[in-house]
């Protein structure tokens, strides 16, 4: 009698796998969901890819399972990516969907508000978006118009933090304004910046003019470039990304305590990123 033979397993997509935990962990924007599709990336034919979708919005993401890194390009009708706009050094899904929501998602949608006509209403709808998340978390949001034409803002508090979002004409990036004590602030500004790293930077805070400013600069020095304006003030960051200003204190020789009054602009923040934070910044 012969022994059955099993047939081997099927052996799962990496790039398939990487997307599907990716596309849970991005949020669904007018209650759509990202999901995954077979695609062959121009660019490479020795790595799997696919890609993930939401409505007109698509990214390809490409598995390079030799240095484990993960390569993104974006798609809109009439854009091809034929090659990787993004390469991030990491397969964590965690890792990789962040970096597309601090990083891609604002550059495609950039793109995509040049052909829309009727703004206003679009940034109406993103402001509303950005309501209805903090709302869900539990917080009691305000919509207005902004202090400039063309300028829409939502504004909420949560854990003793003032938090307001204005959004500008047809750009869909958000200016974020955070306010409180300077250890809450400092915490609700690291969600918007890379991670720390493992080795962590230098900088000669004795050039820093103030306590506040001192204090600024040595916490924003560890994830980004700092520099501070004649103002006064940090400014940090660049683009790609999120950067901002911290504004300077009313007496910059004051002692600096946790509870020592903060603000900080945040610009280029992108609607599906500051959705995706409302657990932390709306709690």
């Amino acid at each position: 009698m012969t022994a059955p033979v099993a047939a081997p397993a099927p052996v799962a997509c990496p790039a398939r796998t990487l997307a599907e935990h990716v596309a849970a962990l991005l949020p669904a924007r007018t209650g759509v969901p990202w999901t995954v599709e077979p695609y062959a990336p121009w660019w490479t034919a020795r790595h799997p890819g696919v890609r993930l979708v939401q409505g007109a919005r698509a990214l390809v993401l490409v598995a390079n399972g030799h240095t484990w890194n993960t390569e993104v390009g974006w798609q809109l009708p009439g854009r091809e990516p034929y090659r990787p706009d993004f390469t991030f050094c990491s397969s964590r899904p965690d890792v990789v969907a962040r970096e597309i929501l601090r990083l891609v998602l604002p550059v495609l949608d950039d793109d995509a508000a040049r052909a829309r006509e009727d703004v206003s209403r679009v940034r109406l709808e993103l402001l509303y978006e950005i309501g209805a998340a903090m709302r869900a978390q539990g917080a009691a949001t305000y919509e207005r118009g902004g202090l400039l034409v063309n300028t829409s803002t939502v504004t909420w508090s949560s854990a003793g933090l003032r938090y307001s979002a204005t959004l500008h004409g047809s750009n869909p990036a958000c200016d974020v304004q955070i306010e409180g004590p300077v250890r809450a602030v400092e915490r609700a500004v690291a969600q918007f910046l890379p991670g720390k790293p493992l080795d962590p930077k230098t900088w000669p805070m004795r050039n820093v003019r103030g306590r506040l400013a001192r204090r600024m600069a040595a916490f924003l020095a560890q994830r980004v470039d700092v520099e501070q304006t004649d103002a006064g003030g940090i400014a940090f960051g660049t683009r790609p990304g999120v950067y901002g200003y911290a504004a300077p204190a009313a007496d910059p020789a004051a002692r600096v305590r946790d509870t020592t009054p903060a603000s900080v602009d945040l610009h280029a923040v992108g609607v599906d990123f500051l959705v995706s934070l409302a657990p932390y910044l709306a709690r």
